[in-house]
């Protein structure tokens, strides 16, 4: 039967192009309409009515429907794709393959109400294989996130393990494994693409023509690249980075994703935006033309991964958070600055936007977010607390074992928000402990943290070395001189390389990974500078597994004395700085 279907198929095709007259011509317009699917049947029936000022877009047009809900675009691009819009859910996909016949889209009425408070999750770096832990350890997260109830999730890339080095069959196998358990989360869940969500660039087997290569097999997957949705009147963007020409992975928003970005917020004028995207901006080739192009509009907060790093960067002078890695350093174990594997909740109200940071499996946390390890005169410590045993009764701290401080409480829906005065002053410079108690109905949890008092700004290379948990994760300041320098070619790509920096009290290695915008200074070893990056660890295992860091095992026999941790079976992990933007290079002098 299916082969006589085809004949005929061939038989008509045939006809079409030899007969005169007949003729099989291209659409010049994509026309269709967005209506309000009431009996949530993905069909539109019979007094469904259209819906006015949805936008839709083929990725380079954008256009809102009229006020019977049609609307028209150019005939280009892959796929059509709406905008949802507060107070509705998709009642048909929200992207359609502009080769189907049917290009209309239905909507289903939620709450008309738009709500103040709410909150979503962002999720990154899950790097999903088919390991059986791995996929236990993302189902045990989607459990945690319904329990939350969000808004809607966004997993900010890197959904799968490595596709760029794999082979299409291997990555499918991977893709197939992450849409059977993210379709698990209760509340709308939208995908971003990673660097390592391209499929076989790396990888010697599949050819560029190959059907799944590079974006292809997302696409298939996933639809659009980047689009946007509408939540509580907030306008939300995805943006895809990932760029890949003359075998060379690179990060820049295209021309044609500029000119839809530009056309898609010029609709949503007074809207706050979230935006959402993989590569942390600093690794932009256009970084600023995008911030210039965002920035006008307002309230703009944006939301990366890619770094397996918690930390939250001015960009440009819009707040991007960079959130650490679902599968910690690449499941070897935690983030590389000592964050738990996790996620992000994010809770945006009328005083503007707060996140939690979540380690998966914790029904009891304490994040001591402030201030900084550096600290001197009075100042503000701040913890959130998180518990699954009820109520918060209390909060306290104490300064190295002394005695209990009382904590202010700010009540919260997920977690709450411990707040106290600490006097610096009081205590003598140098490292002090501060442990943050709190208490819920299952008794008392705690945790601590080490800061150092002093008026001085940068810390001493050995003391870094010495105290370097105080410092990982945080932005940290050294001063010395360049003993070794490798930035820019022929080490590697532009933007990145190492240095090692000394002082009279140890030397410190500085990687520079993926500066773009802007980029470091020149360097040259004698050089005299000030450093502002930040301290993180990698395990030996992850280094010499990787393939964007297995050349700093090469350099090892050079790395400053205290940097690599070695027990009884050889190296186990190397302590370092990274440096997150060019301009963190400070004060250069020879």
């Amino acid at each position: 039967m299916k082969r006589a279907a085809a004949g005929l198929i061939f038989v008509a095709l045939l006809i079409a192009l030899l007969i005169p007259g007949v003729a099989c011509t291209a659409p010049t317009r994509y026309e269709g309409i967005v209506f309000e699917d009431c009996n949530v049947n993905g069909l539109r029936d019979n007094g469904e009515p259209g819906i006015p000022d949805i936008l839709v877009s083929n990725g380079l047009t954008v256009t809102a429907t009229d006020e019977t809900g049609t609307y028209n675009l150019p005939a280009e691009g892959r796929f059509i794709f709406i905008t949802t819009p507060s107070g509705y859910e998709p009642g048909t996909p929200w992207y359609i393959d502009t080769q189907e016949r049917d290009l209309d889209f239905g909507l289903t009425p939620g709450s008309p109400e738009v709500i103040s408070e709410f909150v979503f999750v962002q999720m990154t770096d899950i790097h999903l294989d088919t390991a059986v832990e791995h996929l236990a350890f993302f189902e045990q997260a989607i459990e945690e996130v319904n329990e939350i109830a969000p808004a809607f999730v966004v997993i900010t890339g890197d959904l799968v393990y490595g596709a760029d080095t794999a082979t299409v069959s291997q990555a499918r196998e991977w893709y197939d494994a992450y849409l059977s358990l993210a379709g698990s989360f209760d509340a709308p869940t939208y995908n971003v693409l990673g660097n390592h969500d391209v499929v076989g660039i790396y990888c010697e087997e599949p050819l560029p023509t190959d059907p799944g290569y590079n974006e292809q097999t997302y696409l298939d997957y996933f639809g659009p690249t980047y689009y946007s949705f509408d939540c509580n009147g907030h306008h939300c963007v995805v943006l895809d980075p990932n760029e890949f020409a003359d075998e060379h992975q690179f990060y820049r928003i295209p021309d044609n994703q500029i000119e839809w970005l530009q056309q898609d917020i010029a609709y949503s004028e007074g809207k706050p935006l979230l935006v959402f995207f993989h590569e942390p901006t600093p690794s932009w080739e256009n970084r600023t033309e995008v911030s210039n192009i965002l920035r006008p509009h307002g309230t703009v907060a944006m939301f990366s991964g890619h770094w397996h790093q918690d930390v939250l960067l001015d960009s440009q002078g819009i707040p991007e958070q960079v959130t650490g890695a679902l599968c910690g350093e690449w499941w070897f174990g935690p983030c590389p600055d000592g964050m738990p594997a996790g996620y992000r909740i994010v809770s945006v109200d009328a005083d503007g936007i707060s996140g939690f940071y979540r380690a998966v499996g914790e029904e009891r946390q304490i994040n001591i977010t402030a201030p900084d390890a550096i600290v001197s005169g009075q100042v503000v410590l701040t913890a959130q607390v998180y518990t699954g045993h009820g109520v918060l009764k209390g909060a306290s701290y104490r300064v190295d074992g002394g005695e209990p401080v009382p904590m202010s409480i700010e009540r919260g829906d997920i977690w709450d928000t411990a707040t106290a005065l600490w006097d610096a002053a009081l205590v003598e410079e140098g490292y002090h402990t501060i442990t943050v108690m709190a208490e819920d109905n299952a008794g008392t949890f705690s945790a601590e943290k080490e800061f150092k008092v002093t008026d001085e700004e940068s810390v001493p290379v050995g003391e870094l070395i010495s105290h370097f948990d105080t410092y990982m994760g945080q932005y940290t300041t050294v001063k010395g001189q360049i003993s070794f320098v490798a930035i820019g070619e022929p080490y590697a790509a532009e933007g990145s390389g190492a240095v090692v920096l000394s002082d009279d009290t140890g030397g410190m290695l500085v990687i520079v990974a993926e500066c773009i915008t802007p980029s470091p200074p020149t360097l040259a070893a004698g050089d005299t500078v000030t450093v502002r990056a930040v301290p993180i660890k990698y395990s030996w295992d992850f280094l010499t597994g990787s393939r964007e860091f297995a050349s700093v095992q090469q350099y090892a026999y050079l790395l400053p004395e205290g940097l690599l941790v070695s027990d009884e079976t050889g190296p186990d992990e190397l302590m370092l700085m990274r440096l997150l933007s060019g301009d963190g290079i400070q004060e250069v002098s020879q």
